[in-house]
């Protein structure tokens, strides 16, 4: 009958079969108890007024004189017998007998439509009872070989008589049955209809209800292109209008994911591949970072050996500027110490000699200086290349960032501050190019002027050997020299603060480098920290293509 348990068809039947049961039993003995109270009150009254009716007529009729001579004489007995007789078929009873106990014996003195006399016959419980008490006794209904019977008993007083008066009460016996026949007919019908009814109330009730959890089963196992069948307009037709409306929506909902889902496993690869390339450029960026790191540290090493050698230089400028001054000093004392001529002039050959030395020196490193400085241009090219490239670089990371959108802000902010880094190393590398072309025509004069200053040591060299092999003209050309030194003293003055320029400008480069190196170091911590933050990028990318075709094979198991 229940195809589930604790299904809603049983709750439904239970809930209803059982207050019908009881509403059936109950009215079932209603009608019972109210149909034989009916019966007690208004039937069985009358039918006892019937046999009342009978007996007050045999007590006028039946004295206890004609009962106590009824047992001795039997033509009394046949006048007895005559009116109780007469009194059957006058008010319709079924039967008038009268019971005598004789001797301690039970006989049957006269009875309707009989004509034993003194028959030996027991008396019932009912009849012993009137005797005992000689108060009126009815019986209940009873059933014997003669058929269904009602009977009233009466004690006739100074006789040991019982006169008794019965009437057939199948009707009686009949309506009872027929009572309880229609109480049981009624629990029966009670029971049937608590079934049936129920049961169809409740098939119709859970038939669309059955029909919509087939339906939500079928959704539950991923089934979306099934339709819902119920048609009926109630509360359960609204849920199941609302079940297939959550189903269209759910439909549209995991095609909308699925196809988002696709978008995002497109997208996370695009990603990954762009945030891949991205990392290569960025570690080939950190790379290139840490060769012009490199390659400023040796620029600066160098520049700090070009600053100890023109110190150097300049040191030795001084000391011939002083030797300069010291000749010219000198030269003013010939005149007047012309008789100290050769040993001055020996001193002279002396100081010419030095000054023709340190010339000498001076115009080796300066050359050497002049060659470094080319060195130096060189480097500062691979410097401005190498800016460029990082220029180049950040900009094509600044464009994969801007491609990234959201994620790839940060990175956007970094590659910018590594163009603005690029730039400025650009543009201090052009500033120490500067320098350098300076210096370099700085050292093309100096060169120039210690060669003319070798000219004039070289000819006053030969001056004083002329001055030697000729003493006597050397009071003429004693002013020639004078002007000369004086020339000599000039030049070097100026390379001296030629050199002072080249030295100061030099300070200027060393520190450039030294900033420049700083700040080359820092693009190479961040560009390493922007290749942390990529690779963890990477990751993350691969971690939401996993979720996106972790959440394409849930989908797929919708059928939509």
């Amino acid at each position: 009958m229940f195809k589930q348990k604790g299904s809603i068809r049983k709750k439904i039947v239970l809930g209803t079969l059982i207050p019908i049961y009881f509403i059936t039993i109950l009215f079932s003995f209603v009608f019972y108890f109210t149909s034989i109270r009916i019966i007690e009150v208004n039937v069985m009254p009358e039918f006892e007024k019937s046999l009342n009716f009978t007996m007050d007529e045999l007590k006028e009729k039946v004295p206890d004189r004609l009962i106590k001579l009824a047992l001795d004489n039997k033509n009394q007995h046949n006048k007895l017998l005559n009116i109780v007789n007469t009194l059957k078929e006058k008010n319709g009873v079924e039967n008038i007998s009268i019971h005598s106990k004789v001797n301690g014996e039970d006989l049957l003195l006269a009875t309707t439509d009989s004509a034993d006399y003194l028959v030996a016959l027991p008396m019932n419980a009912d009849k012993n009872q009137a005797l005992e008490t000689g108060k009126p006794l009815f019986s209940d209904i009873y059933k014997d070989e003669f058929g269904i019977h009602k009977s009233f008993y009466y004690a006739i007083p100074g006789t040991d008589s019982v006169i008794s008066v019965s009437q057939d009460a199948t009707s009686l016996s009949h309506l009872k049955r027929a009572v309880i026949i229609i109480s049981l007919v009624m629990i029966g019908l009670g029971v049937v209809l608590g079934i049936a009814f129920p049961s169809f109330i409740a098939r119709k009730l859970t038939k669309p209800l059955t029909e919509l959890v087939r339906y939500t089963e079928t959704i539950a196992q991923g089934d979306l292109t099934q339709t819902v069948q119920v048609k009926s307009k109630d509360e359960i037709g609204r849920l199941a209008h609302s079940f297939e409306h959550m189903k269209n929506e759910l439909s549209q909902m995991i095609k909308h994911v699925n196809l988002a889902a696709d978008n995002v496993v497109n997208s996370s690869n695009e990603l990954a591949y762009s945030a891949e390339q991205m990392s290569d450029v960025v570690n080939q960026s950190t790379v290139a970072t840490q060769e012009v790191s490199a390659t400023s540290d040796s620029l600066s090493v160098a520049a700090n050996q070009n600053l100890t050698a023109l110190e150097q230089i300049t040191t030795g400028i001084q000391d011939i500027a002083d030797s300069s001054s010291k000749v010219a000093e000198e030269t003013a004392e010939v005149s007047e110490a012309a008789e100290q001529g050769s040993r001055l002039i020996n001193d002279s050959m002396d100081g010419i000699n030095a000054i023709n030395d340190s010339v000498q020196a001076s115009m080796e490193i300066t050359q050497v200086l002049h060659s470094r400085s080319n060195e130096v241009e060189k480097i500062i090219g691979m410097i401005t290349d190498i800016s460029d490239q990082i220029n180049l670089l950040a900009l094509n990371a600044a464009i994969e960032a801007a491609r990234a959108g959201e994620a790839g802000k940060g990175f956007s902010v970094v590659a910018s501050e590594v163009r603005n880094l690029a730039e400025q190393s650009a543009v201090s590398a052009n500033q120490i190019r500067k320098l350098i072309h300076d210096m370099q025509n700085d050292s093309r004069r100096s060169v120039e002027a210690m060669a003319k200053v070798n000219e004039d040591v070289e000819r006053e060299t030969v001056i004083v050997n002329e001055a030697g092999a000729s003493f006597g003209n050397i009071l003429e050309k004693i002013s020639q020299i004078s002007e000369d030194v004086q020339s000599v003293s000039a030049t070097v003055q100026e390379i001296s603060a030629g050199s002072e320029q080249i030295l100061a400008s030099t300070h200027d480069t060393v520190q450039s480098l030294a900033t420049s190196s700083g700040n080359t170091q820092n693009i190479a911590a961040s560009m390493e920290e922007q290749l942390a933050s990529m690779e963890e990028m990477v990751a993350t990318t691969e971690a939401l293509n996993t979720m996106a075709n972790d959440l394409k094979e849930e989908i797929r198991k919708f059928k939509v």
